[in-house]
């Protein structure tokens, strides 16, 4: 009996120590959940581009020892697409596609419960997800995806800003740990930070557009103020100068003359007003560093909002360029970019100029060429490497017009190359009233 309550007390101390280990693990991982947190919310305001800052978000969640994998989507209004702005443990190489081959397994009726927890603003927690997602066909466009690293449990947490739901937090669980009460916690609390660093961008942007209106205000203000009332001067002395002509009377027409200097010194001010207002509307290619100084902007714009990755790689020749030809190749490269990153499901895209005989402007995607759409009338981008669609014919016409040549190339699971080549018109050979 002595040795069996021994036996006993022995058990019930060992399974006391167990429960005090789980305990201080518990408190432990606590701690970590929290200090993860805490460094995300320290860090939020640090980082000017929104990919980078919730990259940073889902690579802090895979330092626990449960999460080997984490996605951040980010609802995009205009396409409707959810964009992986932040990911960790999964190639980030193949981030651009992810949308693309999710909506093919949907297509496929595959059990797409992140798009669930996203249109139901609710969480979704699955036990032994990875053996149903690789053993179904339906998935079979990401399987290459997902293998990789191996992980168990799945946690998709929707993140919300203002009452909106406005994208996921998606959480891939190693194997031999579950998804419980702490990590739940946890992993809801890096999504509501993760809706902090969204919705500061989204303030941000809306400060600059506020800018731009109030901007636009005061211009209006200042044509009011000096050239819609020196105009109205104008017409009236027109009007005047009209019925004095009737009469031929001598001292009338030294009125008209009297007159005529009076309109021609206003219209004088009125040019004068003007150039003064068009330089401040002139774009910022021209103005703020030229071309390269523009396309800088661009590809950080791009990159902040998109995760798109763009690689600049420009001659010193464009920073010679007549400030009108330059203002149009701007907006040649920034509709490239802007249809790579709407039409295809490209993660990288490489802008180049050279110079030697001539002008040569590349814009190279490695999305799927296919998924170009240079006309909403055609299901396929045009075989013979034709332009069509308004968006093309405007870049072809800003092209032209400097005896240039635009050409748009396809290649199969390849991506596009848009591409211009023309004479340099720079300002040492090309006056500016000549380029007018």
């Amino acid at each position: 009996m002595a040795r069996s309550s021994e036996h006993h007390g022995l058990e019930a101390a060992k399974e006391q120590i167990a429960a005090l280990e789980q305990d201080l693990n518990n408190v432990r991982r606590q701690e970590r959940y929290a200090t993860s947190v805490a460094r995300m919310a320290a860090s939020l305001t640090s980082q000017r581009s929104l990919p980078l800052t919730l990259t940073a978000l889902a690579e802090e969640i895979v330092q626990s020892d449960e999460v080997v994998g984490v996605q951040v989507l980010v609802h995009e209004t205009a396409s409707g697409k959810l964009h992986m702005l932040g990911t960790a443990g999964f190639p980030s190489s193949q981030s651009s596609s992810f949308y693309a081959k999710l909506k093919e397994c949907e297509r496929l009726s595959a059990d797409l419960q992140m798009l669930n927890a996203f249109r139901l603003s609710k969480s979704i927690v699955l036990a032994n997800r990875y053996e149903k997602v690789m053993s179904d066909p339906a998935w079979a466009p990401l399987h290459d995806y997902h293998r990789s690293p191996r992980w168990d449990a799945f946690a998709s947490i929707p993140i919300i800003v203002r009452g909106t739901t406005v994208g996921i937090l998606n959480a891939f669980v190693a194997p031999g740990f579950d998804v419980d009460e702490w990590s739940f916690d946890f992993l809801t609390s890096m999504a509501e930070q993760a809706a902090f660093a969204i919705d500061y961008a989204s303030l941000l942007e809306e400060e600059r557009q506020v800018a731009q209106r109030q901007e636009r205000e005061r211009l209006a203000r200042d044509l009011h103020d000096s050239v819609v009332q020196q105009v109205f001067s104008i017409g009236m002395l027109s009007q005047t100068v009209s019925i004095l002509a009737q009469d031929g009377d001598q001292n009338v027409l030294e009125k008209i003359s009297d007159v005529s200097r009076d309109l021609e010194d206003i219209t004088g001010l009125v040019l004068k007003d003007l150039r003064m207002l068009v330089a401040q509307l002139k774009p910022t290619v021209i103005d703020e560093g030229g071309l390269r100084e523009a396309l800088d902007r661009l590809e950080a714009t791009t990159h902040r909002q998109t995760g798109v990755n763009i690689s600049l790689s420009i001659s010193d020749a464009v920073d010679d360029l007549v400030s009108e030809c330059a203002e149009d190749l701007f907006h040649v490269i920034a509709e490239a970019v802007h249809n790579a990153v709407k039409h295809t499901s490209a993660n990288q895209i490489d802008i180049t100029i050279t110079h030697a005989e001539l002008l040569r402007i590349t814009i190279a995607d490695n999305g799927t060429a296919m998924a170009h759409r240079t006309d909403p009338e055609h299901d396929s981008p045009p075989s013979d490497g034709s332009l069509s669609g308004k968006g093309m014919s405007i870049m072809r016409e800003r092209v032209e017009q400097w005896q240039g040549e635009l050409f748009l190339d396809f290649q199969a699971a390849q991506g596009a190359t848009v591409s211009a080549v023309m004479p340099l018109h720079a300002r040492n050979s090309v006056s500016d009233d000549a380029a007018e």
